[in-house]
């Protein structure tokens, strides 16, 4: 689901030592026993660190979630709001007064009882100074505690994320509180254990190796049937999945769209395609000049009519077919099918139509020039189209994009630089006003469970300068934005939302590509009873990033070892040579705002 952002870091293929040191997986470097059962995911990218008021790492939620609670969970079976640290709360009539009411025998994993103050002090702190927290509440205007298991949030106007969409974790306030400001919001390292409210609470973390999370002793849900969960860092996603195949591993989060269907063909191996609130998207560059002066951009970029054209002139299936090797799905817009209740296909659709594509530019004056590029008063179509090194999908859809609008007379000029030359290229500012630089690029976002607001705030003209890529100013969008937000009645929303998205079909910011599903994979003799959820019709393996009630039903399989801590064998020669001889280079990832990440470690081919 989430963040923004990747830092590559290659080193030379000589230093043997330090390549075996980080691409082995903890399960070969540690030998340590926790004397139970252990479910030992593979990944190919950890996060930089566990403290939330800092933490950019798009795993980092996959940790936070089976560690704490939110206000008001997600229940695995839709997504709708469902008892977390609150067990209920009532709504007062206008709506702008939410009561909740705690469980007074709920207590953190260290035996403390959890109170109102813990909340407050999450909602208040975490939820100001917490660098992707801040968003979510914007809106409360004051947060009363009359006692220790009552909590009452005071909103300006209605605003149905409170209950469904407050994506802040509750933390222990006797230890997080006891932490001056600026600590937490500087270079702070928790403790451990870190103390918590989830299944599991993290015992041991060492960056680039290993996330060890045992059993809490006051969880007050199901009993896991494991005793233990192990994040084991792998140097590569290639090693990753090939330590699934070797038994090293019992899942893997994130599959490789390259791998995925031969990975599935394995023997012991299940795959598992699951719907996601996240998309690929060629962005446009569309900022105004009174907010960006210092831009710059082929003005024709701006345009709508070009835009409109390129829509029709791009085969959203066949770069899923080639670019996502059909693991994606064609998109209809901004708002991915993964939000059900909101979700309706739009009218303006953009079907591939060359014809009218070119129709489209001959009525808006654009001439066809002797070298296959339309102009018209002096500008060209012909964009620059930056892409991320880091992500071969991205790349392979850029080029794809170019191929499909030359017939048009639209010229893509691709541009494949590193995530932080395009990171910098969309944040710059001059003299505190933003100055993008770029005429499109291409890449992606993901957003919330059940509640869409997240991602319809990419467009709002408050967000230039923020977390708008597009620059997009649209004061009727905005508008409507504000009115989806207070609505808490489903249908009348969804047909608030329906206009929004009918607005930027027809301007077109993004041109949505691929709705971007998790692409997982688990072994069927070390794992058992797996049934997807979140939601549970095509959900994923454990509610990643969600919530950790799978981790309830989960058992170990036939084959699963107990007691080895670390997981099996050593992994093959074949593992060290595609390590260390497969790949020149390998990335740690920094995700900032949300951005989706589809092949965190792979190099371009």
């Amino acid at each position: 689901m989430r963040r923004r952002g990747i830092a590559a870091i290659s080193f030379a293929l000589a230093a043997f030592s330090a390549v075996l040191a980080v691409a082995l997986p903890a399960a070969a470097q540690d030998d340590s026993s926790s004397g139970g059962s252990v479910l030992r995911i593979g990944w190919a990218q950890d996060p930089s660190t566990l403290n939330p008021f800092v933490g950019l790492d798009e795993e980092d939620y996959n940790v936070w979630a089976m560690n704490w609670d939110l206000l008001v969970n997600f229940d695995p079976e839709d997504l709708s709001p469902a008892p977390g640290i609150a067990k209920s709360w009532t709504v007062s009539d206008d709506k702008k007064t939410i009561t909740f009411k705690l469980d007074p025998e709920a207590k953190w994993s260290d035996g403390e009882p959890i109170t109102s103050t813990d909340v407050k002090w999450s909602l208040e702190t975490l939820g100001s100074e917490g660098d992707l927290f801040t968003n979510y509440t914007s809106n409360v205007t004051r947060i009363d505690t009359p006692d220790d298991y009552t909590v009452v949030v005071h909103t300006s106007k209605p605003d149905a994320r409170i209950i469904g969409g407050l994506f802040i974790y509750i933390l222990p306030e006797h230890i997080w509180g006891k932490v001056p400001l600026k600590d937490l919001t500087g270079q702070y390292k928790p403790d451990l254990p870190l103390v918590g409210s989830g299944p599991f609470v993290v015992t041991e973390y060492e960056h680039g190796r290993i996330i060890r999370m045992e059993r809490n002793p006051n969880f007050r849900g199901p009993e896991p049937a494991f005793d233990e969960v192990q994040f084991i860092k792998y140097g590569t996603q290639d090693a990753t999945e090939r330590a699934l195949q070797l038994g090293e591993i019992d899942m893997v989060m994130e599959v490789s769209a390259t791998n995925f269907a031969r990975l599935g063909s394995e023997p012991n191996i299940e795959t598992v395609k699951s719907p996601t609130p996240a998309y690929t998207e060629l962005a446009f560059n569309l900022c105004p000049e009174d907010k960006c002066p210092d831009a710059q951009f082929n003005p024709a970029v701006q345009d709508r009519d070009v835009r409109q054209a390129i829509a029709y002139a791009i085969d959203r299936e066949r770069i899923n077919t080639i670019a996502a090797r059909e693991t994606s799905y064609p998109a209809h817009g901004i708002l991915p099918e993964f939000y059900k209740s909101f979700y309706e296909q739009p009218e303006q659709d953009y079907p591939l139509d060359v014809d009218r594509a070119n129709q489209i530019l001959d009525d808006a004056g654009w001439v066809m020039g002797d070298d296959g590029v339309r102009e018209k008063d002096g500008e060209r179509l012909e964009f620059d189209l930056y892409v991320r090194s880091e992500s071969t999908y991205n790349i392979q859809a850029a080029k794809l994009v170019a191929e499909q609008t030359a017939p048009i007379g639209v010229k893509f000029n691709v541009q494949v630089v590193s995530v932080d030359k395009l990171t910098d290229l969309t944040i710059q500012k001059v003299d505190g006003k933003p100055a993008p630089d770029f005429d499109t690029f291409i890449w992606g976002w993901g957003g919330d469970p059940y509640d869409p607001s997240f991602l319809l705030s990419l467009f709002l003209s408050t967000e230039i300068g923020g977390l708008s890529d597009s620059f997009y100013d649209n004061p009727a969008y905005d508008k409507l934005f504000a009115e989806q937000a207070g609505t808490f009645d489903v249908a009348e929303r969804k047909e608030i939302i329906k206009k929004m998205v009918a607005i930027t079909q027809r301007d077109l910011p993004y041109i949505v590509l691929t709705y971007d599903p998790n692409l997982q994979a688990y072994r069927t003799d070390t794992v058992a009873n797996v049934e997807p959820a979140c939601p549970a019709d095509g959900g994923d393996i454990i509610c990643e990033q969600v919530g950790y009630a799978p981790l309830s039903t989960i058992t170990p399989g036939d084959a699963s070892g107990s007691g080895d801590g670390g997981g099996g064998q050593s992994p093959g020669l074949a593992v060290v040579a595609a390590i260390v001889f497969g790949f020149g280079g390998w990335m740690l990832g920094l995700r900032q705002s949300r951005r989706r990440e589809r092949e965190p470690l792979e190099l371009p081919e």
